[in-house]
């Protein structure tokens, strides 16, 4: 079980060393929960994974909101045969300097478009009813919400999955490392606040 630690930082200074570690993780308790996190060896749906995970899986409703998690542009919206409606959206450089661009799979009904640019906990779709759909989405309605550094543009080929979106997609970034409150301490979306330019917000709505 995680704890909660409210942090509250105006400006953030992280040193390069920092993403090279693994952050122990902070979980608020009013947040939707992460059901397979970054680089576990099981499923959303509690079953043994062929590889590591390289994303975070956010368990929800039906109907649960999906929250842009940093201020960005939609570069694609498409439905993928095995992940589903994705969105993908670049959220410009992280406090090393390197790329963000976040895939948000296994989604519902989608309410942006390619080439829109998003605020940071802006609604951009819902979980919807067709985790039954498609394969990737394993039976259990959830968010996958991955990092990578490049977003693969153009024809898609035979493409699928997370690869089908980012150049990187079988090396994920670790989302625990970009919080606004700091590596490893998830960061509820909280509308009149400010959070440091480059971090990230929980890509889901806190109760």
């Amino acid at each position: 079980m995680y704890t909660f630690l409210s942090v509250v930082v105006a400006s953030t200074v992280i040193a390069s060393s920092t993403f090279a570690k693994s952050p122990p993780v902070q979980v608020p308790s009013n947040a939707p929960p992460i059901i397979s996190d970054y680089k576990s060896r099981m499923g959303a749906n509690n079953l043994p994974r062929s590889s590591r995970h390289q994303g975070l899986d956010v368990g929800g409703p039906n109907g649960m909101a999906i929250l842009a998690a940093a201020d960005g542009a939609v570069k694609e919206v498409d439905v993928g045969t095995c992940w589903g409606p994705t969105i993908v959206i670049d959220h410009g450089l992280g406090p090393d300097r390197k790329p963000l661009i976040a895939a948000y799979g296994h989604l519902g009904p989608v309410s942006v478009k390619a080439g829109q640019r998003v605020k940071r906990g802006q609604m951009i779709a819902k979980l919807g009813n067709n985790h039954k759909e498609f394969r990737c989405i394993v039976g259990v309605r959830h968010l996958h919400f991955q990092l990578g550094r490049k977003w693969r543009s153009g024809a898609k080929g035979t493409y699928w999955g997370h690869v089908r979106y980012l150049v990187d997609g079988k090396k994920g970034v670790n989302p625990h490392l970009y919080w606004a409150d700091g590596p490893g301490k998830v960061t509820c979306f909280e509308k009149g606040n400010s959070y440091p330019q480059g971090t990230l917000t929980y890509p889901a709505p806190c109760k």
